[in-house]
């Protein structure tokens, strides 16, 4: 009796094994792909509600992996001329200094002055350096921000 169980417990999980394999399958929608790049320019702050930051006389964007800069390119970056392109910079807020993140939206809700995790690198006038996911928008592309390191206090 015990056979006859077994015998029938195997041939319904064959069957719905045979039946999954004939069902079929939604095509796979291929991943939306953003590239992480880095380009140095000039920081400039242009004035709104809110206000917007953008990065000017920038480089051509260049592709590259993630992680943070090492100190052979941010010295090969000083010496690179400044280029022509202008950049939306995004996810600006930890790369300010603590009063300017403090006054950035609505974070002066949420952060109490003592608790700012704040880079202060993002100044305006400042040239710098800078890595992020490349979105390409109109009117100009924007760069959503992981790394900002500062090349010189001013774009001279």
């Amino acid at each position: 009796m015990r056979t006859g169980v077994g015998l029938a417990a195997i041939a319904v999980l064959v069957g719905s094994v045979a039946v999954r394999a004939q069902r079929p399958t939604a095509p796979k929608k291929p991943k939306v792909q953003v590239e992480i790049v880095k380009t140095h320019g000039c920081v400039e702050k242009r004035a709104g509600n809110p206000a917007t930051w953008w990065l000017t006389r920038a480089s051509e964007p260049e592709v590259v992996g993630g992680g943070v800069f090492n100190a052979n390119q941010v010295e090969e970056a000083k010496g690179e001329a400044l280029g022509i392109g202008e950049l939306q910079l995004i996810g600006v807020a930890d790369f300010l200094d603590a009063e300017s993140l403090l006054e950035w939206g609505e974070r002066a809700k949420f952060t109490k002055p003592e608790q700012v995790n704040a880079t202060g690198e993002l100044r305006e006038g400042r040239t710098v350096l800078v890595k992020g996911l490349l979105i390409e928008a109109e009117p100009a592309p924007r760069v959503n921000l992981m790394a900002v390191v500062g090349l010189a206090e001013d774009c001279g």
